[in-house]
């Protein structure tokens, strides 16, 4: 077992994976209720023909560029884990990762963490499914460390999704309350709350006596 975050799916075609992109440079600059799709081709510079060949419509675009931020901040958080220093000092760099790669793009994380609940049942299916992807990357840690550490107790997917939410919820107080670009400051936070849930799944006998997660 190694660290990596779970395989995406198949690399995009070159026009869809520009068609994202155009759509998150835009949403830089525009909100997501003002953006058309006319002002999506034009950054990409491909027609409404080629768009429409990639997706049914902006909504659907939308949802893509979810897919891959969820992706690419996944690959942030697996490129800066250490299994062989302590686990402590990895989970606050990690969480610092994380939130950093988020804070660098404040527009963005804004359409991705709020206005992608305007689009009803497909939009908080496909946070369900971001969600889905970091629990299962953090249990994935977990049973890394019990092959070193068999006594822990896995950590279970209910309790996984429980701690992104908690996360995704200081997040979206953060951004609802224009601390978008200040969203490091919550890694002391999430940091704690990690580990105090990491520390849950050790023996009591352990916990009793302080021993590390």
């Amino acid at each position: 077992m190694t660290a990596d975050a779970p395989s995406p799916a198949a690399a995009p075609s070159p026009h869809r994976l520009r068609l994202i992109e155009a759509l998150a440079a835009t949403l830089a600059d525009k909100p997501y209720a003002d953006t058309t799709v006319a002002d999506v081709v034009a950054r990409a510079h491909v027609s409404k023909r080629t768009f429409y060949e990639q997706f049914e419509s902006k909504e659907a675009c939308l949802l893509a560029l979810c897919e891959t931020m969820s992706q690419q901040t996944l690959a942030v958080i697996a490129a800066g884990y250490d299994h062989e220093a302590d686990w402590v000092e990895q989970l606050e760099q990690v969480t610092r990762a994380y939130l950093g790669s988020l804070q660098a793009q404040p527009a963005l994380l804004r359409t991705l963490f709020i206005e992608l609940y305007a689009l009803g049942p497909a939009g908080l299916q496909a946070r369900r499914g971001v969600q889905r992807s970091f629990a299962d990357f953090l249990r994935m840690q977990v049973e890394i460390a019990r092959l070193r550490e068999p006594n822990k107790r896995p950590l279970e997917p209910t309790l996984a999704m429980a701690v992104v939410g908690g996360i995704t919820e200081l997040i979206l107080q953060a951004v609802e309350e224009g601390r978008a670009d200040r969203l490091v400051e919550l890694t002391p936070t999430i940091t704690a709350f990690v580990q105090a849930v990491l520390e849950s799944l050790l023996p009591l006998e352990h916990r009793l006596n302080g021993d590390a997660a």
